[in-house]
């Protein structure tokens, strides 16, 4: 998940949210490593953070080695 929050409060407020869910790997990117139905419920409490008109949050679904077969894309999902 990865996220664009224009309010510094906010902003923190979804850190520290996604800390509890998901590894850090950018200032503003995290990993969840869980099935795509435990993150869109985990983006849903996020997205309760947020202001919707101005912030913006991403989901995108990797894909598994073994499940690409020649399919290298990754998917936006929100």
């Amino acid at each position: 998940m990865a996220y664009d929050i224009t309010d510094e409060k906010r902003l923190q407020k979804v850190a520290r949210y996604m800390e509890q869910h998901g590894v850090r790997v950018q200032k503003s990117v995290f990993e969840l490593d869980m099935e795509f139905r435990e993150a869109k419920q985990i983006v849903k409490g996020a997205l309760k953070l947020i202001d919707k008109e101005r912030d913006k949050i991403f989901i995108f679904q990797v894909k598994e080695k073994e499940d690409l077969q020649g399919d290298t894309s990754i998917s936006r999902i929100i």
